[in-house]
């Protein structure tokens, strides 16, 4: 008798199973999308998306998503709609098993503003141009001048100071000139740094890291105008404003 309850236990068990995954797999496809949810996730640091504005250009071109069933909707198609975006270097839309849909980004992350004859724009380290915004300005490098079409050397410059944080502290702008020399301009002193042509930047950054932190008082910094980089190995200090 008791092995007979057994085996209808077992059997009355194993049945269930079945009959739950069916009704399991039946309820996803039917699950209906309640809910669109947005997230920026580096808005801390930018502001260059709006989670608001997203969900609204999102729902007007998807006009039966909120409503409509979760497993008819096309995740990668919204995330290559999402991406267009020109400040949005990722985004993941996903669904964890109700019926809200979420869409997760991460923007671009500017380096340098770059004033040029063709218009204002940021730029990442990659070289990806992003709009400015009339909502969020970003706290970064600027860079004018005779700005060259090819913005590799820029990049270059740029990234390294701002992947030091006593460079990313210190410098405000970069100014390109007419012969392609860069002049650095600090945020403390009234003093120029003449980098000269784009080449051994890493050395000349050094060598000026040195004579700031040991070489010179930061009281003198103000008794100079210019702090001449352009020559190999040397550094030379004027109290003349022309370059």
């Amino acid at each position: 008798m008791k092995r007979a309850t057994k085996i209808l236990k077992w059997v009355l068990v194993l049945g269930y199973f079945p009959v739950m995954l069916s009704f399991v797999s039946h309820s996803h496809k039917e699950l209906v999308c309640s809910e669109l949810n947005v997230k920026v996730r580096d808005s801390d640091e930018s502001r260059f998306v709006d989670a608001e504005d997203i969900r609204k250009r999102v729902l007007a071109s998807y006009p039966d998503l909120l409503g409509g069933t979760v497993n008819s909707l096309n995740f990668d198609e919204m995330e290559a709609f999402v991406k267009k975006h020109s400040s949005i270097r990722s985004c993941e839309v996903f669904n964890s098993g109700t019926g809200v849909v979420n869409i997760e980004i991460t923007q671009f992350k500017p380096i340098v503003r770059v004033i040029a004859s063709d218009g204002t724009f940021y730029m990442d380290e990659e070289g990806h141009r992003i709009p400015v915004s009339s909502r969020f300005s970003a706290r970064v490098l600027v860079a004018n001048g005779t700005i060259p079409k090819e913005k590799d050397e820029l990049l270059h410059v740029a990234g390294l100071l701002v992947s030091d944080p006593f460079w990313e502290a210190q410098m405000e702008q970069i100014y390109i000139r007419r012969n392609n020399e860069y002049i650095l301009v600090p945020r403390v002193g009234d003093h120029l740094i003449l980098l000269g042509q784009p080449e051994d930047v890493e050395l000349k950054l050094r060598n000026l890291k040195a004579l700031y932190t040991s070489g010179m008082n930061p009281k003198e910094w103000n008794d100079y105008q210019v702090i001449n980089l352009k020559y190999k190995n040397q550094i030379v200090c004027s109290r003349d404003r022309s370059l």
